[in-house]
C-alpha cells in the first residue's frame, strides 16, 4: 500500500517539477529582451500573417546569426535590409538582404525565437516558423 502511495505521489508532482522551466523560465510571453539599439522590424510568417514589431531582437541580440561552410558569422541589424527564410527539411536557410544591395546566404537555427512589441502586446516566433523579415530601423 505505501509503494502504491509513493507512486501516485510520484505521479501526481511529476508535471510540477518538469513544467516549472516554462513557468519560470524566459519564453514568457510578457517579456521582451531589452536591447541597447532599438530596431523595428515587420515579421511576416508562414502563414502570411504580417506583424509590425518595435524592440526588436532575435534572442536578446540586435544581429543575425548563421552558419556558411564551417566558419559562423554574425551580421548586424545595422547592415540588414531583409531576411527572407527557406526551410529545407531540418535546416533553416536565410537569404539576407544587404543594406548595400548585396546578399548573403546562411544557415540559421530555427529554434532561436525573434521577439518585439507590438501595439498591442509582445510577439515572439520562432525563426523556422517565419517566412520573412524586414528591418524598418
Amino acid at each position: 500500500m505505501k509503494k502504491v502511495c509513493r507512486y501516485f505521489l510520484v505521479m501526481l508532482f511529476l508535471p510540477f517539477i518538469f513544467g516549472m522551466g516554462s513557468i519560470t523560465g524566459s519564453d514568457t510571453p510578457g517579456k521582451v529582451p531589452a536591447t541597447e539599439k532599438k530596431f523595428s522590424a515587420t515579421f511576416v510568417d508562414q502563414m502570411d500573417i504580417i506583424t509590425k514589431c518595435t524592440e526588436v531582437s532575435i534572442e536578446g541580440k540586435t544581429f543575425i546569426e548563421g552558419k556558411k561552410g564551417k566558419g559562423a558569422y554574425t551580421i548586424p541589424f545595422e547592415e540588414v535590409e531583409g531576411v527572407v527564410f527557406l526551410l529545407k527539411g531540418k535546416e533553416l536557410r536565410g537569404l539576407v538582404r544587404l543594406k548595400n544591395n548585396t546578399s548573403d546566404e546562411l544557415i540559421l537555427d530555427g529554434s532561436h525565437k525573434a521577439y518585439g512589441r507590438t501595439a498591442h502586446g509582445t510577439f515572439q516566433i520562432s525563426l523556422a516558423d517565419m517566412k520573412k523579415m524586414v528591418i524598418n530601423e
